[in-house]
């Protein structure tokens, strides 16, 4: 890649798949460097992580699971030492269109050239549908609430406002960081036709009955999450409401209408629906105490599904 802006790349992984490999050496043609961090994988990934380091990755290896925010730091840090002017963060799960640096790269030029203050740069779209914007139809839009996975983050955003926040571990880290650097008047703006190929969890038919909801033609389905997952996202969504409510009113309202109708799917129409409700009320439980950091043992084993013991 040429490019008068240097860019590293950090990839945050859990027991990454064999594919991530060829998604690294795609994404080599547009970064100047890769970092892929491994967050404490359980399986045994050793040849997918040489097969990284072979593709030209570098590979960090967490001792233990420490959340995403924490993998994606130990990177950022990794990468700092060698003072790439932004840095672009990615889940393992996640593709980026080929020509998605070059246009962020482009977008960020212009919005700084017209006196914008960027902090990051964001996907126009996710698997082709457009993301949610703050206010449509200005000349640099910003993202209503865009994930991590492909936002292009330059180096004086970290310097100014930190890194991302390690106790949340998994959901919201990218909500936070986005809310925080708002505080310091940076915009996250999208660029025009950056588009992110992105996994959204488990699709099953929304159901009344025998009946395939269909609204407007269409047949709808409801993306779910692992209770697990809702419990981090309760919890960790609750507690930066209440610290950016009375700063940010009007984003955090919305963001919370936004949450009780996908929360409200996921129980009517969602998979494991008991378990759905008890990892809402214990997000809510820990977010009111202030219990941060990973889900305790014996909550995860209470919210999460039992596997079917194997045919004999």
């Amino acid at each position: 890649m040429t490019s008068a802006h240097r860019v590293a790349a950090i990839i945050s992984a859990y027991n990454p798949p064999a594919d991530l490999v060829t998604k690294v050496e795609r994404l080599a043609r547009q970064v100047e460097g890769i970092i892929v961090v491994d967050d404490g994988s359980p399986a045994d990934v050793s040849a997918v992580l040489q097969d990284l380091e072979e593709a030209g990755a570098v590979v960090l290896k967490q001792g233990v699971n420490s959340g995403i925010a924490a993998a994606l730091n130990a990177g950022i840090r990794h990468a700092a030492e060698s003072s790439p002017d932004f840095f672009l963060t990615l889940d393992q799960d996640s593709e980026l269109d080929p020509d998605y640096v070059a246009r962020a790269l482009e977008a960020y030029t212009a919005a700084a050239a017209q006196g914008v203050a960027v902090g990051m740069v964001c996907a126009e779209s996710h698997n082709g549908h457009p993301v949610l914007l703050q206010r449509p139809g200005v000349p640099f839009p910003e993202a209503f609430d865009p994930m991590q996975s492909g936002t292009l983050i330059p180096a004086a955003t970290f310097d100014a406002a930190g890194l991302l926040e390690e106790d949340l571990f998994i959901d919201c880290v990218d909500s936070e960081f986005t809310a925080r650097i708002r505080e310091l008047g940076l915009k996250a703006i999208v660029a025009p036709g950056a588009n992110i190929s992105h996994a959204v969890g488990e699709s099953r038919p929304m159901l009344v009955g025998k009946w395939h909801v269909t609204i407007g033609g269409q047949k709808r389905f409801v993306h779910s999450h692992a209770p697990f997952r809702v419990y981090y996202i309760t919890r960790n969504s609750l507690v930066m409401y209440r610290r950016y409510l009375t700063k940010q009113p009007l984003w955090v309202m919305r963001r919370m209408g936004l949450d009780i109708i996908f929360d409200g799917i996921r129980v009517v129409y969602g998979p494991h629906r008991a378990r759905q409700v008890a990892a809402i009320a214990f997000g809510i439980r820990d977010a009111l105490t202030g219990r941060m950091g990973r889900i305790s043992a014996k909550e995860n084993a209470l919210v999460s599904p039992r596997r079917k013991k194997a045919d004999a």
